[in-house]
């Protein structure tokens, strides 16, 4: 490897150090990645390099992160982001696309979050048009997530020295031909991890927010209300006249979807049948159940989501919580970067005794270590309903 350069945010090169005890980096197909380096009491250039520059990221050939921590102890360990962590520091706000690409979606909202510093190269419209909405302020890293896991994708982003400013682009891994396991001689020191504690079997409960759709004039039925409409779940109006009817010089109420409207009230329905009912407080929000299992009694797991949530974000969250099954192993006569790339899929035999399970899996992250003794690249390997 290469030596590391650090850098500021404004793209100064600063130090180079490449005399390290450890280096440890991870990387993911969707998301950021962690990374440690370890340097000796000795290096005191470190130290004075991390204190007197508060905002600092560094490059080390094809690997970079984001600085964000340091500890001192027996030696020097440097903790860091890869640079996709950037853009949990940014909000995106609520947004529509009607029909779009993942790719343009994920291009649209970073460049009205984070265009100030992130850019992008031409645009090949990976992924299929989808429609996505958001009524709130959301992180925008979790937006970029959640569009681009819907359809297996996966992004980078890998600062640009020369144009002094971060680049992101959208990519899809490919179907790789190789085989990894003990027994064709391209794995070792592998593990198969099963972990099922987050696991719903597709229903649960979610805050839902009540859509505020204005005034509504109960005397006129204006804007034009009936009831048992789908679109009315979750909304509500605020009534702005009474309903009634006049007899000469007298009035008299008169109800709508037998309900009296009283003027300054709320109509609002919390229900998918579009039921109308009345309150004197304004609506907020409402905690909604979702039932989309199949299991029933102890098989039956529910999920409680965090947050307000539309139903279709719910959705896609409790659909996420499944079993997780991960593979893990060091390779052998196989070379990352030219047989199998971060998110490819790949062949893969789990091989523990009599047991033997094979499958094709994702590269959902690879972690590559470096120390005095030996380096190596470790994939970890999901299952593709995952």
């Amino acid at each position: 490897m290469r030596d590391i350069v650090f850098y500021d945010f404004d793209f100064n090169r600063l130090a180079d150090f490449n005399k390290f005890i450890s280096f440890n980096i991870e990387k993911k197909y969707c998301g950021y990645g962690n990374v440690e380096i370890h340097y000796s009491l000795s290096d005191n250039g470190v130290l004075t390099l991390l204190e007197e520059n508060p905002y600092i990221f560094f490059v080390a050939g094809e690997h970079s992160a984001i600085v964000t921590g340091w500890r001192v102890g027996e030696d020097i360990a440097v903790f860091g982001r890869t640079p996709e962590w950037l853009l949990t520091k940014r909000g995106a706000n609520e947004m529509a696309f009607a029909l779009a690409t993942p790719e343009d979606i994920v291009r649209s909202v970073i460049s009205t979050a984070a265009g100030d510093f992130v850019t992008f190269g031409d645009a090949v419209g990976l992924g299929a048009p989808q429609k996505y909405s958001t009524n709130k302020v959301r992180v925008l890293y979790d937006v970029v997530c959640e569009v681009l896991n819907g359809q297996n994708l996966g992004f980078r982003i890998v600062p640009d020295i020369s144009l002094r400013q971060f680049v992101c682009s959208v990519y899809e891994g490919e179907e790789a031909l190789c085989m990894i396991s003990p027994s064709s001689r391209t794995a070792y020191d592998m593990t198969y991890t099963v972990e099922k504690q987050d696991m719903a079997t597709g229903s649960g409960w979610y805050e839902q927010k009540y859509t505020d759709m204005g005034g509504w004039d109960a005397y006129n039925n204006s804007p034009s209300l009936s009831e048992g409409q789908a679109s009315n779940a979750y909304t509500f109006y605020e009534i702005t006249s009474e309903s009634y009817y006049q007899n000469g010089s007298k009035y008299y109420p008169v109800e709508r979807f037998d309900l009296k409207c009283t003027k300054g009230y709320y109509l609002y329905c919390d229900s998918l049948s579009g039921e109308w009912k009345i309150t004197n407080e304004r609506p907020d929000t409402i905690w909604v159940y979702l039932n989309n299992s199949g299991e029933t009694g102890a098989k039956k797991w529910d999920a409680v989501l965090t947050g307000t949530k539309t139903r279709e974000e719910a959705v896609a969250e409790i659909s996420k919580l499944n079993r997780n099954n991960e593979t893990g192993c060091e390779t052998k006569s196989i070379v990352y970067g030219e047989d199998y790339k971060l998110g490819d899929i790949v062949k893969v035999q789990t091989e523990f005794g009599a047991f033997k399970k094979a499958e094709k899996k994702r590269v959902a992250a690879v972690s590559v270590y470096y120390d005095v003794d030996k380096s190596g690249i470790v994939p970890v390997l999901k299952s593709l309903e995952e």
